[in-house]
């Protein structure tokens, strides 16, 4: 008996020394959030890399301690379209942070803080879709319109403000393929390419970060902004929204949007 006892614990204690990282690194996708509920995603690595596992509990702390709570992440795995077995991803998960200023997230041995607003400087659930009058493949070149290499024609067909004006759900994605740097950034094009393969009928709109994506190239340091991501308030990194034919925003995505996390949206 005592043996046996004896087993269990030993199992109980490797268990729990597996469980634990070292020298941990944060990298948070979503950096622009708001007091009430935000989709928080984030990326861990340690001293063995990209921690990947099928689900982490972290810790959250407010501005002087308060609130302090924990939560379980899932992991969401970028789809290995190259066949890379590399296995990245993202955490993710819903969270509400009832306060806004600084907050911190820790895991183990690291940790590190961010900024939670009073309101969004990006557009959110709620909100009304800006008329964008995007540029389109019928208006000037596919190499115009996107950094990396197009991998549907039809995600540079559609405006924005035509799709409103004719009340179709549509989803609308905001990045720049070929110059997106941030660790957390994920195969967004490949996998709108896979959702438009499913859904044939569904409207998908690229919006490219940069106006000139051919002399990027060459200089990146001559980046100009395209205004149309000014009109929804977001930045250089991956943005995805989804917006219902009424013309509300119903999902929004900071950082890499899986295909099952969109169907959640186009298939109610």
């Amino acid at each position: 008996m005592a043996k046996n006892i004896l087993l269990v614990l030993f199992i109980s204690l490797l268990l729990f020394s597996c469980s634990n990282h070292e020298n941990v690194q944060i990298f948070i996708a979503t950096k622009d959030l708001q007091i009430g509920t935000n989709r928080f995603s984030v990326a861990f690595a340690d001293t063995n890399g990209l921690i990947n596992q099928e689900s982490i509990e972290v810790s959250f702390s407010g501005e002087g301690g308060y609130p302090k709570f924990k939560k379980e992440l899932k992991f969401v795995s970028f789809p290995d379209y190259y066949d890379t077995d590399l296995n990245n991803g993202l955490y993710t998960e819903i969270i509400d942070f009832e306060k806004g200023g600084k907050w911190r997230i820790s895991l183990d041995d690291g940790y590190v803080s961010f900024f939670v607003k009073a309101i969004s400087n990006s557009l959110s659930v709620g909100d009304r879709a800006p008329k964008s009058n995007n540029l389109t493949i019928n208006e000037t070149s596919i190499e115009n319109l996107s950094t990396g290499t197009p991998l549907n024609n039809s995600f540079y067909e559609n405006k924005i403000n035509q799709l409103l004006n004719t009340n179709e759900l549509f989803v609308v994605a905001f990045m720049s393929p070929a110059f997106c740097i941030d660790p957390t950034c994920g195969p967004q094009i490949d996998t709108l390419y896979e959702l438009s393969n499913k859904y044939e009928l569904l409207p998908i709109i690229h919006i490219e970060t940069y106006l000139n994506p051919v002399e990027l190239k060459n200089d990146f340091d001559k980046k100009k902004i395209n205004p149309i991501i000014e009109e929804w308030g977001v930045d250089e990194g991956q943005w995805l929204y989804v917006v219902a034919k009424n013309g509300m925003i119903i999902a929004k995505f900071q950082g890499y949007a899986s295909l099952e996390q969109i169907e959640e949206y186009i298939i109610r």
